[in-house]
């Protein structure tokens, strides 16, 4: 019975731990991603909690508030361009939505963005980061 309640127990808690990653890893949508009416209202509701990233704000270097800003940020820690069309895995604004950045905090730093959100915005610089 001893040996029950462990392997029950056990097999609880790694159930819940896998439940837990799977819970952080955005699915990237296959349809295309419009910038305009599905990444910047992303932006705009996430990343200018406490005008961080927009209404004209420049929090190290980067600026969310329009297409023209996102694609021309070059955030001040990675001395690279925020976007890198077609290679989401290499482009720090990707990085900051992670658990675990190379530089800094994951972002934002207020609230949180749904890991729906977070495939949205792979799938866009995946999709060549248009302007759309």
């Amino acid at each position: 019975m001893r040996q029950f309640f462990f392997f029950t127990l056990g097999f609880l808690v790694l159930s819940n731990c896998m439940s837990n990653i799977e819970d952080q890893v955005p699915e990237i949508p296959d349809e295309p991603i419009s910038y305009v009416n599905q990444i910047q209202p992303i932006f705009n509701a996430t990343c200018g909690g406490g005008f961080c990233h927009t209404n004209g704000d420049n929090a190290n270097n980067v600026n969310l508030d329009s297409y023209q800003n996102t694609v021309n940020s070059m955030g001040s820690s990675y001395g690279k361009l925020i976007v890198i069309p077609d290679s989401a895995d290499v482009s720090p604004l990707v990085d900051k939505l992670g658990n675990t950045p190379e530089f800094g905090s994951r972002m934002p730093l207020s609230g949180s963005i749904s890991s729906s959100d977070v495939g949205k915005i792979i799938a866009w610089i995946n999709q060549g980061a248009q302007n759309n």
